[in-house]
């Protein structure tokens, strides 16, 4: 399949960045473990889409380096292709397949696919894992079924078959775990429209190319910075910082000059290069 490959080494460092302390086995306690770190360390942020207008690479080392070794996020195909070859060359039985996010769209045919993730058979289940969204994703691989709940960190999930071919992951809302006003009148909502079939690296090729290059792509229009805390969320959307601590909700217009050191404190993004406004 020519998926992505990392040494030991490089899973080591990995390991590392995220902060994972434990011992890698096979099972879906690690693998929740590694999701669950994943997501509160490395951010999903588009800067070198926005503001700096860099080509996206998803090779390998291009993905090392930039995430790890310089201590970068990156946006869903980057940072999910760094969690699918690391849990894949750590041996987890894995494959790459591709998402529409839908944060509410009610119709399948309303929204492109915009999006990887990854299927895992772990403890004999197949189970859906998304660690690079930086939002409230499943913090842990979601067993696939038709609407078993399942309790993780607080926050409840569940799948259930969207159109044929396509299930989709379902977030039970509570007020308190929302960054945003839009959803919060919803008892439920759709958050990401996944494909069982397994698909290739070259498949992300031409997805990467138009939603980093395209000016019409929301990644070219808006600076967005997400990351999960251990007591809630993180997010910066161009001037706008909001965050969830423990369920309260603070929210702050910030000054250009003020996000450099926002970014550093708190998403731990030591950036240098000049930011666009």
């Amino acid at each position: 399949m020519g998926y992505l490959t990392f040494t030991d080494k490089q899973i080591e460092k990995y390991l590392e960045r995220i902060g994972y302390q434990g011992t890698v086995t096979l099972t879906k306690e690690t693998l929740d473990q590694i999701i669950y770190a994943h997501q509160c360390t490395v951010p999903f942020e588009n800067l070198d889409v926005y503001d700096f207008h860099k080509t996206i690479y998803l090779d390998a080392e291009h993905l090392f380096e930039k995430l790890v070794l310089n201590h970068r996020g990156g946006y869903c195909f980057e940072t999910n292709g760094l969690f699918f070859g690391m849990i894949n060359s750590m041996g987890f039985d894995a494959y790459p397949c591709l998402c529409r996010v839908m944060f509410g769209v009610e119709e399948p045919k309303d929204h492109e696919i915009d999006h990887r993730a990854s299927i895992v058979t772990v403890d004999g289940k197949k189970c859906f894992c998304e660690a690079g969204i930086g939002g409230a994703m499943p913090p842990g691989a979601l067993e696939i079924g038709e609407d078993h709940w399942q309790l993780m960190h607080g926050e409840e999930f569940c799948t259930r078959t969207i159109e044929p071919g396509w299930y989709g992951t379902i977030r039970r809302l509570k007020p308190e775990h929302d960054i945003y006003d839009d959803w919060r009148h919803l008892r439920e909502r759709l958050e990401i429209m996944f494909s069982m079939t397994p698909v290739h690296e070259v498949d992300y090729a031409n997805l990467n190319f138009a939603l980093s290059q395209s000016p019409d792509s929301m990644f070219r229009q808006r600076r967005v910075v997400n990351l999960r805390t251990k007591n809630g969320y993180r997010a910066l959307t161009d001037e706008v910082y909001r965050e969830v601590i423990d369920g309260k909700r603070t929210e702050r217009k910030l000054a250009p000059e003020e996000i450099p050191a926002l970014l550093k404190e708190k998403f731990a993004l030591d950036i240098r290069e000049p930011l666009r406004f």
